[in-house]
């Protein structure tokens, strides 16, 4: 059985805790509470490895803890918890960095990469994306993106507020912006980025309908722009 860095994570954990207090605090009318106290943390495994079991699980890694971090990812965190009526477990979350995310608009359509993402292995069509670090300006980044993964100078950037992409799993948002475009230049190859496809506004639904733009962000972008009279 391999042997794990229970307490090396723990201590993590608890230094991040000092440090980004509000990324552990607990509101009034939260259903979940995260559980601090060694005691309670234990009781928490325990009751995991209990389910776990039960269910044919592998048992050998309970840690509570930050578990990794990374200046690209944010911080991985598996809390201990107290679910509504009292039951007790662990819970993984990716806290995230966030970022922005652009849908270029030209004058008959939208500009959208092809690229490769390494996380879930496969092509996407989607809206230029870029990592946001607390000290940086949004809108500037995003005009940095645009120049970089496609070659995109915006005549105008219009705020359409903000999506979250997978609220069971990560705290990441994108800051959500339109970007009016006249051209688009090369594609960012080494980003892992094929090709820049010119889509028509009359062919946007089709895609989205047969499964070709299916990331959430982009598909988030589309129905904000239509709402803000963009599209």
């Amino acid at each position: 059985m391999p042997t794990y860095d229970d307490e090396y994570v723990l201590q993590r954990y608890r230094a991040l805790r000092a440090a980004e207090s509000a990324l552990f605090q607990d509101q009034a009318d939260c259903p979940i509470q995260i559980l601090f106290e060694t005691d309670q943390i234990q009781e928490a495994q325990r009751y995991a490895r209990s389910e776990r079991a039960a269910a044919g699980w592998r048992t050998d890694d309970l840690r509570v803890g930050l578990l990794a971090d990374d200046v690209y990812i944010g911080h991985i965190v598996r809390d201990a918890v107290a679910f509504p009526g009292g039951r007790l477990g662990l819970y993984n979350r990716v806290i995230a960095t966030g970022g922005v995310v652009i849908l270029p608009i030209l004058a008959d359509g939208i500009a959208l990469i092809r690229i490769f993402r390494h996380a879930p292995r496969r092509w996407f069509v989607e809206a230029p994306q870029g990592h946001l670090l607390p000290a940086d300006d949004p809108m500037q980044v995003a005009r940095l993106e645009l120049a970089e993964e496609m070659g995109a100078a915006p005549t105008e950037i219009i705020p359409l507020g903000q999506v979250f992409t997978s609220t069971a799993l990560t705290s990441e948002n994108l800051k959500m912006f339109a970007a009016r475009i006249e051209t688009v230049g090369a594609p960012q190859q080494g980003e892992g980025i094929e090709s820049i496809q010119i889509i028509p506004k009359g062919e946007i639904d089709a895609l989205v309908h047969d499964g070709t733009i299916c990331d959430g962000p982009t598909m988030s972008l589309i129905l904000r722009a239509r709402l803000a009279g963009l599209l």
